[in-house]
């Protein structure tokens, strides 16, 4: 690797803080926020099933290993619970705590109605991975994004 290459990840990492990451790596099983509706089915294939809803999120593609969800006809929410639906840096669920530290750095831990989560921030994303952990496994990976 390049010296220059290696140097400028370097210090684009030393800008993060604790719980950021680039937005450009809120994405998993290679769909990312903003694709539309073609873009995802070019990238994975045509969905299990379709469901249609009246919130934000207002249509879900269902797929064997993750869920796409939109709002707008982009991409706006990501879930998957599966071991072969992993992130850029291949964080998977069934992966450990350890992992997840060393991949990303240190997480912001919150505390929510539905149970505690580890969350990275994209930068200049109103998008996150939420992450709960059991037994000191990612037990799954959700993007969300703010409306």
């Amino acid at each position: 690797m390049p010296v220059f290459h290696l140097t400028s990840i370097l210090l684009s990492s030393a800008l993060l803080t604790q719980g950021d990451i680039p937005a450009s790596e809120v994405s998993i099983g290679g769909v990312a926020v903003g694709d539309s509706p073609s873009q995802v089915i070019k990238k994975l294939g045509e969905p299990s099933s379709k469901v249609q809803a009246s919130d934000y999120l207002n249509l879900h593609y269902k797929y064997p290993n993750m869920t796409v969800s939109f709002s707008e006809d982009v991409v706006a929410g990501l879930f998957t619970d599966s071991t072969t639906a992993c992130t850029p840096r291949q964080l998977c669920p069934g992966d450990s705590l350890d992992k997840m530290r060393s991949l990303y750095g240190e997480p912001l831990v919150t505390d929510r109605e539905t149970g505690r989560f580890y969350e990275y921030y994209g930068q200049e994303l109103y998008c996150w991975f939420k992450i709960p952990v059991k037994y000191r496994e990612v037990s799954s990976i959700t993007v969300a994004c703010q409306p």
